[in-house]
């Protein structure tokens, strides 16, 4: 074989080795950081599917930022016609099955099944990232990365993030046992042009058959709890306290207090509450990915429950403390 068949031979496996180009260009965790900051910052729209619980859903995403913030609206375009609008302060939830419409403090990863890290320097201290090859989505060629947890505490993550303009095409949830858990891929996304706006609503039309359920009036300096009883012995490392909010249920008329952690990229919740007679039993459920684990502290309930594995929810569960002021 002469040199420059040599030299064509060679090109061509180096070609066909996953991830082999990628290596002279940015890094895995540069791959993450684009791909947040392209998801909250570019104006785009699409479709994808989500598959969990052993379902398959179709949606559709709308996504701008412009200088009076972020704003985002999702619907279910399969089953009962759900729709979620987010913006900075406000989460709005219609349920038209039940004529609900649930408003809450806005949390990007607490209603989206599309996972970004919130902090990508601090999630690298607590996974593995790794460039693990090419793929194309959606007809966009993508870069794959892999996010391994060092530990069992959480779950593991493959970001097939679009090569052109950092966009996430797919990604899949995956558990101890390298299964996939839930998986999000885009059929379609495209990105808006200079000036266009996708169509969304910050309150949609309610009819009087609606039932109106708010988790805040608005303000939520009125419902943040500055100091709380209830402490955390110990917990998985990285994760740390987000928030802790005293809510009130409209439905019930009661009130219960919701303890948010994170370690930038998974995410739980406990909640405390007095016990009454449609108590659940104690113990560990599961459905899906989400996990919760329920026990009983004197005449309280508590509950922990998030897209973590089940050791991890029983831990913060058993952890948890009442101490008299």
């Amino acid at each position: 074989m002469n040199l420059s068949l040599r030299l064509i031979a060679t090109a061509i496996v180096i070609l066909l080795l996953p991830g082999q180009s990628l290596a002279a260009g940015k890094s895995a965790m540069d791959w993450i950081q684009t791909m947040s900051e392209a998801m909250r910052e570019l104006n785009y729209r699409g479709t994808f599917v989500y598959m969990h619980d052993d379902q398959l859903e179709s949606m559709s995403i709308s996504h701008m930022k412009d200088e009076t913030g972020e704003k985002e609206r999702l619907l279910s375009l399969n089953g009962e016609a759900r729709e979620v609008i987010r913006d900075d302060k406000s989460l709005t939830c219609i349920w038209p099955s039940s004529r609900k419409v649930v408003v809450d403090f806005s949390r990007k990863n607490s209603f989206s099944p599309i996972f970004i890290p919130d902090d990508v320097e601090k999630i690298s201290n607590l996974y593995d990232l790794k460039l693990i090859g090419k793929d194309r989505v959606a007809n966009h060629q993508t870069v794959i990365v892999q996010i391994k947890p060092r530990d069992q505490y959480r779950y593991g993550l493959k970001f097939w993030i679009n090569a052109d303009n950092g966009l996430m095409m797919k990604s899949n949830l995956i558990n101890s046992n390298n299964k996939v858990i839930e998986q999000v891929m885009f059929t379609s996304l495209e990105l808006l042009k200079e000036g266009e706006k996708p169509e969304l609503i910050t309150i949609p039309p309610i009819g009087d058959n609606y039932t109106m359920v708010r988790y805040h009036s608005g303000d939520r300096s009125g419902s943040i709890v500055s100091q709380t009883s209830w402490q955390i012995g110990t917990m998985p490392e990285g994760f740390k306290q987000r928030s802790v909010l005293k809510r009130l249920d409209s439905a019930s008329g009661k009130t219960f207090q919701q303890m948010v952690y994170t370690d930038g990229l998974a995410s739980l919740s406990i909640f405390i509450e007095k016990q009454s007679d449609r108590q659940l039993p104690s113990g560990a459920s599961s459905m899906g990915a989400v996990n919760a684990f329920i026990r009983e502290i004197s005449d309280f309930s508590v509950t922990a429950i998030g897209e973590v594995p089940a050791v991890t929810v029983k831990q913060m569960a058993e952890s948890i403390l009442f101490q008299n002021p």
